[in-house]
């Protein structure tokens, strides 16, 4: 049998100290997008390294005495550990049901995302200013249940990603070069990695990802809200139960072992294994098999790194419009200032108590304020122009002071300007 290439050098390599460490966070981070590319549970069949960090974020999903005591922790679930759940949206102001959320999910946090990127064409109502305030329509569809619901369906999506080829060829041709020259323990080092991130890939890729969507009365009025963000509020109309599924709504895991998920556990006890096993036994190899090692280690470090480098809220953005949502249309309009812009959703809306819904967009609770917000709400409610009814409110205008009355003057105007808006708006 040949010799190992090397033999005769005097070089000493220990890799053992940063198998177990190195590369850990752009190993779990590359999970994170397994259940959102098709095909990617299947392709994690090479040496990947950082296996003592990965095994402990595995091991805090598995729920029993004897895994708290090897891997203690809080307890996660995997949706919220791979990021599919967990991100905190805008608060909602509902126009007509009275619904007040100090803070929406996940789903509404992407939503508020896609708004974002997605805006449609932007109207400016006056002349547009760099301070200017946006505010984003969407309007809608009621939610149609897809093929195999609540089962997100795998034509959503993201595609088959060969270049997992690339590492496992060449954690498969290591173990190969090892075995060669007879190097055993660096053979069965390599082939432990390859099996332990493999297997691992396969029971957290087991779980299904699927959608939980609120069932509200078929009698509940319009759910047309506001997402109140900064610097774009999104204003949706729809259905009660097309808006819910925006605000309450969530994407969730699930596993044929929850909820104490003993099989990850088990994983996380494998990746350990391997940890002890690359720390004891790597240093009794050969120069050459610890190069080739280090290389396989090396080469799906850099995979990893890939993986981590895909934008899972843009798949799971993707999920939303396409799937739950059926690719809304969006229109955004330009508005001055804050005043303006609840004005005009006011208005779009159809609100019936508009004092409340101005209450809770603008908190501003000082004299002058609750003049101007009254006069607004009764403009509104006769529809008319806010600066119109000024000659009604002249004996409250006088009792204000200097400052309050051009502050009282400024804000009629912007809510002249939201009105008008409003009226001449045209969705496109």
């Amino acid at each position: 049998m040949p010799k190992p290439p090397l033999t005769e050098s005097t070089f000493e390599l220990d890799v053992s100290g940063i198998a177990g460490f190195f590369g850990g966070e752009e190993a779990f981070a590359a999970m994170s997008s397994i259940h959102l590319v098709r095909g990617r549970r299947w392709l994690g069949w090479y040496n990947s390294p950082g296996s003592y960090f990965v095994a402990k974020k595995y091991g805090v999903l598995a729920r029993s005495r004897i895994w708290d005591g090897l891997y203690p922790g809080i307890n996660v679930d995997p949706t919220t550990m791979l990021e599919l759940d967990g991100k905190v949206g805008p608060r909602y102001i509902a126009a007509h049901s009275g619904t007040r959320l100090p803070s929406t999910g996940h789903l509404a946090y992407l939503f508020a995302q896609h708004c974002q990127e997605h805006h449609g064409e932007v109207q400016s109502i006056s002349d547009p200013k760099p301070s200017d305030l946006f505010l984003t329509i969407v309007h809608l569809e009621d939610f149609k249940e897809f093929e195999g619901y609540p089962k997100v369906p795998a034509k959503s999506f993201g595609a088959f990603d060969p270049l997992a080829i690339i590492p496992i060829g060449c954690s498969i041709a290591a173990c190969v070069l090892s075995a060669v020259f007879e190097d055993w323990y660096c053979f069965a080092l390599i082939l432990l990695g390859v099996l332990t991130n493999g297997i691992s890939c396969v029971v957290i890729g087991s779980g299904v990802l699927k959608v939980r969507q609120p069932n509200p009365s078929a009698y509940s009025p319009p759910g047309d809200g506001i997402l109140d963000g900064y610097p774009r509020v999104i204003l949706m109309k729809g259905s009660e139960k097309a808006v819910q599924g925006i605000t309450k709504g969530k994407f969730f895991l699930e596993y044929e072992s929850e909820s104490q998920y003993h099989d990850i556990g088990i994983c996380a006890v494998l990746l350990t294994i391997q940890f002890l096993g690359q720390l004891f036994l790597i240093p009794q190899g050969t120069l050459f098999g610890q190069i080739l090692f280090l290389a396989t280690l090396g080469i799906s470090w850099l995979f990893n790194a890939y993986l981590a480098s895909v934008d899972n809220e843009a798949l799971q953005t993707r999920i939303l419009s396409e799937v739950l949502l059926h690719k809304p249309k969006t229109s955004t309009v330009r508005l001055p200032k804050r005043t303006s812009l609840v004005v005009f959703a006011a208005l779009y809306m159809g609100t019936k108590d508009p004092r409340s819904f101005l209450d809770e967009m603008i908190p501003n609770d000082t004299a002058v304020w609750k003049l101007v917000k009254e006069t607004i709400s009764e403009a509104i409610i006769k529809d008319v122009d806010p600066e119109d009814i000024l000659g009604e409110k002249s004996q409250k205008v006088a009792a204000l002071d200097n400052f309050e009355k051009g502050l009282f003057d400024d804000m009629l105007k912007q809510a002249s300007i939201g009105f008008r808006g409003a009226k001449e708006f045209k969705f496109k």
